[in-house]
């Protein structure tokens, strides 16, 4: 029961320095815009879970993007991390941006079942679309939809965890 306090205040720790490094590091004169999120995923092995997400943007051009996309789920009996390679098209409409996005990564999967503890790592792609409200040239609020098929197989699972779908909220900081 420790070990999940300390795994949940090491990711809430990360996000709070995501938050103060991120305004910063988005200023700078280069192609990086940088985001994260957080909100729940369903249908996992420990049905609806709080995640997070951390995701960095290399604009190739103002309208196509690629990164890493980083989902940490830190709480109950499941901790899930995720980690893809994600490409995403930025459509452009006034004051929102609709960001269609996929990718292909893998994710590993811990779940304790009270002295058991199973896991498992699998394949996953994730795809979904974001609505970005700007509020300057450089932050937006995000709202995402995220659809993710994988692979985990854990013994005695409650429910089948081959497709999850999350919505998440948050900031993005773009270049």
């Amino acid at each position: 029961m420790i070990d999940k306090w300390v795994k949940t205040l090491l990711a809430i720790a990360a996000l709070l320095l995501f938050f103060s490094l991120g305004p910063s590091l988005a200023r700078a004169e280069n192609s990086w815009g940088f985001g994260t999120d957080v909100g729940f995923l369903t249908d996992t092995v420990d049905d609806t879970v709080f995640t997070m997400s951390f995701q960095g943007d290399y604009y190739l051009d103002s309208e196509f993007s690629i990164g890493p996309q980083l989902l940490i789920t830190p709480g109950g009996d499941l901790t899930q991390i995720t980690f893809a390679g994600v490409a995403r098209y930025h459509i452009p409409l006034g004051a929102v941006s609709i960001i269609p996005f996929g990718g292909i990564g893998f994710v590993y999967a811990d779940y304790e079942r009270g002295r058991t503890d199973d896991h498992d790592v699998s394949y996953i792609f994730p795809f979904g679309a974001t609505a970005a409200f700007h509020l300057s040239r450089t932050i937006s609020l995000a709202s995402t939809l995220i659809f993710t098929f994988q692979d985990i197989d854990l013994d005695n699972r409650r429910n089948s965890d081959n497709f999850n779908i999350g919505l998440l909220f948050g900031f993005r900081f773009h270049p």
